[in-house]
């Protein structure tokens, strides 16, 4: 099987349509009245507690986010008041910041995300240098008592090390801050920390979630502790972020090393189906004495960013391109060739957001379309944009609406599980722009 195969250059699989939906999103979000009616939807029609709406201060549920979707629109549209938008959402973040609990270091619900919207906004035009400067001071002690713990780890709680809340997504903002000395410093200490974790061959690896640390929504399955598979809260994600530095040209010690071995654990780890290669969410430790495992450890996972074929194909490819490995190419492609046969039941995708649904895989496919020219690539993105066009609730308050289980629908404003995130899926595939924002998921 041939990795590249030459086909016409890929053009906005969603056309003026992809991108209309997506503005109309924007505007709404912009609107402070729908903002507000979406906000207090959430929190009437939502099944789960209040604590994990709407955040204000964070990139995942609150206004950061909203500010890394108008900053897209300020590349596509420079002159429409974008980032004047952007700018709004971001102050009113910041003054939001609790003055006696701040938010720690992480990319998706502290500091790092803030400086990831700053960032975003500025586009290299001198902007925010107060802000960013803040930013960068608040990361240094959190950031080095991370790398403290991790460095002392064998078996680790995921959110030490992920995108979501651990050194991998705060080394995705570092990653636009390298300018700064002092940022660059830090960054190194980082993707040094991290390859060292990743470079581990023991048994458990030193990355490994030990039962204690578990968490609740994964202690039936994984009793006895496992190890992570996922982009969004496993070794996939510090994978990833240290293939982009390599392809970025970074010098990091062991670094090459860590990224041939998190990705051979994870080739070594698919577990094939009908179509293809696919993973399970997390692989269990071998079992204690005494306990009960509930069977479901070793299914497969959903064909999403957060967990699943997806997220751990794209880091594959990242993976593949940073080490000119085509054993890991091949695997990714092959993967996400076996999501796209999948019927579309298989899946296990209800929502139309980023995080665990049809917008996260439609973006990822066309990342892949754009990186490989293949035709497949190209007409899996074009279908399942007609798929999150054909979900469009024009009477819905934002536009679309996050399923939760149960089919409980929910007027979600946040980035990850909200309308923000499908607007950022839909501007992507209906214009050539190259979307910087997805550096957010370690997608590129």
């Amino acid at each position: 099987m041939s990795v590249h195969e030459p086909v016409a250059a890929l053009g906005p699989v969603g056309g003026s349509v992809a991108v209309e939906v997506a503005g109309t999103i924007a505007s709404r979000l912009a609107h402070l009245p729908t903002l507000e009616r979406a906000v207090a939807a959430m929190v009437e029609q939502s099944s789960f507690p209040p604590s994990v709406g709407w955040r204000p201060t964070s990139v995942a549920a609150g206004l950061p986010g909203m500010a890394v979707v108008f900053a897209a629109f300020d590349v596509h549209e420079p002159e429409a008041g974008w980032d004047r938008l952007g700018h709004r959402a971001l102050s009113q973040a910041v003054a939001a910041m609790p003055e006696r609990a701040e938010p720690g270091a992480s990319l998706f619900a502290g500091w790092a995300g803030v400086g990831f919207a700053a960032t975003s906004l500025a586009r290299g035009r001198g902007r925010y240098t107060r802000l960013l400067h803040t930013v960068d001071t608040k990361l240094q002690a959190r950031t080095r008592n991370a790398i403290r713990r991790l460095d002392a780890a064998h078996g680790c709680g995921v959110s030490e090390f992920d995108v979501i809340s651990g050194l991998a997504g705060v080394g995705a903002y570092l990653l636009r801050r390298r300018e700064s000395a002092e940022s660059a410093d830090l960054l190194g200490e980082v993707l040094r920390c991290l390859s060292e974790l990743l470079a581990d061959e023991g048994e458990p690896r030193r990355w490994h979630t030990p039962a204690d640390l578990v968490g609740h929504a994964m202690t039936g399955a994984y009793p006895d502790g496992n190890h992570n598979c996922g982009l969004a809260h496993g070794v996939t994600g510090p994978l990833a972020l240290l293939a982009i530095a390599l392809r970025e040209g970074l010098k990091v010690e062991r670094a090459e090393q860590a990224v041939d071995v998190a990705a051979e654990w994870l080739a070594d780890h698919a577990m094939a189906d009908g179509w293809g290669p696919n993973w399970p969410n997390a692989v269990p430790l071998p079992p204690r004495p005494g306990s009960r495992p509930d069977g479901t450890g070793l299914a497969h996972g959903r064909a999403t960013w957060c967990y699943g074929a997806p997220g751990i194909a794209r880091a594959l490819w990242l993976a593949g391109t940073a080490l000119d490995a085509d054993r890991y190419r091949h695997l990714a492609v092959e993967a996400m060739l076996a999501v796209l046969a999948r019927p579309a039941a298989q899946r296990g995708i209800t929502s139309p957001t980023f995080c665990h649904g049809t917008a996260g895989l439609a973006h990822i496919t066309r990342r892949f379309a754009v990186d490989t020219g293949r035709s497949e690539f190209a007409a899996g993105a074009e279908e399942l944009v007609r798929e999150l066009l054909a979900a469009y609730e024009p009477d819905s308050v934002l536009g679309y609406r996050n399923v939760e289980p149960g089919d409980v629908r929910v007027d979600n404003p946040g980035l990850l599980d909200g309308a923000p995130g499908v607007a950022l899926a839909l501007l992507a595939a209906g214009t050539d722009d190259e979307p910087a924002w997805d550096r957010l998921f370690l997608l590129s």
